[in-house]
């Protein structure tokens, strides 16, 4: 009779384990329709990072859906998608990128989901007095911008160069901005980095790069001579994607869903 009730009592273990194990595998591997996995893969522009660990996260409570980030310059991920990586989703600081991606067959649709704008950032513990683009010609200035092949680089030389096309800075004043670029980084936290460490007096970055976790250490400084660009993030959903059911849903989070949210909590401008 003890033997039987301890057998009894071993089944009853074995069973709610079983069971458990089972419940377990069903969470891990949660699929849509079509068969694939509710976990994606988003290539995104570094000044995207804290908006989208944000979005990341409340996509997973919203739709269960589990999104890794791989973030660096846009340049710098189209070289990676063009070695068939893996990506889902690619979301660019410009258009630039995805235009190109579209060139060699590799986008299945995409979309303008955010605009941005360009800041001079300055150190606070610079003894250079920075108020406005032409200040960034004074001598002994340390400078850093975004190398010309990222978005963020990119922006400021079309800025620079309108500047003087425009008669609004000498040439001096162009090639003394020019002389005090003393680095050119290959993704624009690098170039905020430099400034907050008080490697640099100044930098060229995103509004939204300034926010509560370095604006102790960075002035923010918005000049005209930013206001004629136009800095777009697209979002791209790639022909390579094995989740495109769930990429798609990402893709609309952001831009027709709560996404839109979170990013203007973030400061880009949504329309």
């Amino acid at each position: 009779m003890i033997r039987k009730v301890k057998l009894s009592g071993l089944v009853l273990v074995l069973a709610i384990v079983l069971s458990a194990g089972l419940m377990a595998c069903t969470k891990t591997t949660r699929k849509t329709e079509d068969g694939s996995s509710k976990k994606i893969m988003v290539f995104a522009a570094a000044s995207l990072t804290e908006s989208f660990n944000d979005i990341g996260n409340q996509i997973k409570k919203d739709k269960g859906i589990d999104v890794t980030f791989n973030y660096a310059g846009s340049q710098a991920l189209v070289q990676e998608i063009d070695q068939s990586n893996g990506a889902d989703v690619f979301a660019s600081a410009n258009t630039d990128y995805v235009d190109q991606l579209k060139k060699s067959d590799k986008v299945e649709e995409s979309k303008i989901f955010a605009e941005n704008k360009l800041i001079i950032c300055t150190s606070k513990s610079s003894k250079k007095s920075i108020k406005n683009f032409k200040d960034l010609a004074q001598g002994n200035l340390k400078l850093v911008v975004g190398d010309k092949a990222v978005p963020i680089g990119s922006y400021f030389y079309k800025a620079l160069d309108s500047q003087k096309n425009k008669n609004v800075i000498d040439d001096n004043t162009y090639k003394s901005i020019l002389s005090n670029i003393k680095s050119s980084e290959l993704n624009v936290k690098d170039v905020l980095a430099k400034v907050v460490l008080n490697e640099a007096d100044a930098g060229v970055v995103y509004k939204t790069d300034v926010n509560e976790a370095n604006k102790e250490k960075v002035n923010m400084i918005e000049d005209v001579a930013f206001n004629e660009l136009k800095v777009q993030y697209p979002v791209a959903l790639l022909k390579a994607s094995k989740n495109k059911d769930t990429a798609k849903e990402f893709v609309d989070y952001i831009v027709e869903g709560k996404g839109k949210e979170i990013l203007k909590k973030y400061g880009f401008e949504i329309k």
